[in-house]
């Protein structure tokens, strides 16, 4: 959950409205003067996380490799047989481990918000933001302003920058942590699979304008609503990731208007945008294409639509056997037109 190393990074290691440290004690936002002050801090929260994380991996990977064997998946691992070795105790010849970052947008767009808000415009201190926070940014005004500053997925280059650093910081983060205890590399990925709506449940209101409870973005992509500018703008910020970061993958959703390639010309444009997405080092992209009021319908009169399927974050799904909020989490992303 990387929004929650932020919301600790802002509150002295502690998630807003509690005394339980569960992070590392780190200054107080009155002693930060700059951004790098913001980040030092949130460096120091994420890496105290993965540390946390680390040792309760290594637990479970030595438990694997002493009491839970996997002969028949090993047989068809490269390595394995050569050596005799189980794949739990590193006999295969791939031995590494993914670890998945979970509401990396919300992040970048937050420390955007932050930079613009605090630091370059100053229409409020970083104390007065962290007050909002805490009373659920129940301010309209601020939350609109907020909600107002550039975000990541419109062909923004200062927004997307922040998405940059906010991968490339989570990625160097996890191959410092070295080796597994198969011999292995730690890899960072993004996809989230419904971790997202889960860890937004437990998070609270955050910089981006986003209010407590909220769901993250699902996996690698804009944060709902948030990309306004189109198809090519939403592809022309994903291009600006590097992807050799994110050598477990990544699962990027993209919600198309059916309605704008139910023609030849259309499906036409829509090869020639995921041409050049993949020409540009484009890693991956799923695509929904559905009519928006397809899915409501779907969900406010299921059997009417018993058949939708759709991809949700990393994998396939009927849409009717998600939950509730993973249905609406699906409506409200960004639906792009041609």
């Amino acid at each position: 959950n990387m929004a929650l190393a932020l919301e600790m990074a802002l509150n002295e290691g502690c998630q807003f409205g509690s005394d339980r440290q569960i992070g590392v004690k780190t200054p107080p936002v009155s002693s930060m003067k700059s951004m790098d002050d913001v980040l030092d801090a949130y460096d120091v929260q994420t890496k105290h996380q993965l540390a946390k994380l680390h040792r309760d991996l290594q637990a479970v990977e030595r438990f694997h490799a002493k009491h839970h064997p996997t002969p028949l998946t090993s047989a068809t691992l490269e390595g394995c047989l050569e050596q005799g070795v189980c794949s739990t105790q590193g006999g295969a010849k791939y031995n590494f481990s993914g670890i998945q970052g979970t509401g990396m947008a919300v992040v970048a767009d937050s420390l955007g918000a932050i930079e613009s808000a605090v630091f370059e415009d100053k229409w409020l201190t970083l104390e007065e933001l962290v007050a909002h926070l805490k009373d659920n940014l129940s301010d309209e005004v601020v939350r609109t302003r907020l909600e107002g500053i550039d975000k990541f997925g419109n062909d923004i280059p200062k927004a997307d920058a922040w998405m940059k650093w906010v991968g490339d910081h989570y990625s160097d983060s996890i191959h410092a942590l070295g080796k597994n205890t198969r011999g292995g590399q730690y890899l960072a990925g993004v996809y989230s699979n419904t971790s997202h709506t889960h860890f937004g449940s437990l998070t609270s209101a955050t910089p981006n304008g986003r209010r407590a409870g909220e769901t993250f973005a699902s996996g690698f992509a804009p944060e709902n609503g948030a990309d306004k500018r189109g198809t090519t703008a939403l592809l022309n910020s994903m291009n600006r990731i590097d992807y050799k970061k994110f050598a477990n993958g990544i699962n990027f959703n993209i919600k198309l208007d059916a309605s704008s390639y139910d023609c030849e010309e259309g499906r036409d444009a829509l090869a020639s945008l995921y041409k050049v997405y993949f020409k540009r080092h484009g890693m991956q992209v799923q695509a929904n294409m559905l009519d928006p009021k397809i899915l409501i319908e779907a969900r406010d009169n299921p059997e009417l639509h018993p058949n939708l399927l759709i991809r949700v974050s990393g994998y396939s799904a009927y849409f009717n056997d998600l939950s509730p909020e993973m249905q609406d989490e699906v409506i409200s992303r960004s639906s792009n037109r041609g």
